[in-house]
């Protein structure tokens, strides 16, 4: 799958697996605030307004701007529908909270939309991981069903962007059959029983945080999809 790294104007990354992944990046697109810090590497684009961008940057990067006024998305809305223009179906998003805590909690709140526009998509913060899934195999009771690799005993929290989401989930500790997602915080802090999560889902998008273990100490040691 055709996958990209957006990393945005958030917290610079300093846990190892997102340093991994920046650096790893096939494909890396930042948005303009976000090229100002960026260390070890190019990016293959530079997507936004431009409001941030500084002068280096604006003069080095000049060939692989991508320039977007529209004043209705955020630079990161902009750079994962560029993703999608381009024919990207999977994006990790870096750098996307921290700092203002309102664009982390604006930022999160897109990763619905950005779902519906991709295949695959997570956010890594120095913290843990957000999946996002709006599609899965579908069963015959119209439930989408999904897996999320995890490590038992670590925890893990579900979150809804619709409150008439309906989630059945194995590998976990606490069911969360017949929690009502009228809040937030409904299913959080629940913990892995297994290593591998079994989840079903109807009138998504599902929302998936796993932080990281304290015993994660590389880049290696993260389970992946």
């Amino acid at each position: 799958m055709k996958e990209a790294v957006i990393l945005a104007q958030g917290a610079y990354p300093v846990h190892p697996y997102p340093l991994h992944l920046l650096k790893t990046a096939k494909t890396l697109i930042c948005t303009d605030g976000a090229v100002n810090r960026l260390q070890g590497r190019e990016p293959d684009w530079v997507v936004g307004d431009f409001d941030s961008l500084s002068e280096t940057s604006r003069e080095k990067y000049i060939s692989r701007m991508i320039r977007d006024t529209s004043e209705e998305t955020n630079d990161l809305t902009k750079a994962v529908q560029f993703c999608s223009r381009k024919g990207f179906r999977s994006v990790v998003i870096l750098g996307a909270t921290g700092l203002r805590e309102d664009h982390t909690l604006g930022n999160i709140s897109l990763l619905g939309s950005f779902a519906l526009m991709m295949d695959s998509v997570r956010m890594v913060t120095d913290h843990g991981i957000f999946h996002v899934f709006a599609q899965g195999i579908q069963k015959a009771d119209g439930f989408m069903e999904v897996s999320v690799p995890c490590c038992g005993g670590n925890p893990v929290s579900f979150f809804a962007f619709n409150p008439a989401m309906k989630l059945r989930a194995e590998g976990v500790r606490y069911p969360v059959e017949n929690v009502v997602f009228d809040s937030w915080w409904k299913a959080t802090l629940n913990q892995c029983t297994a290593n591998n999560l079994l989840l079903s889902f109807l009138n998504g998008p599902l929302l998936v945080y796993l932080p990281f273990s304290p015993t994660w100490k590389e880049a290696r040691d993260i389970p992946e999809e």
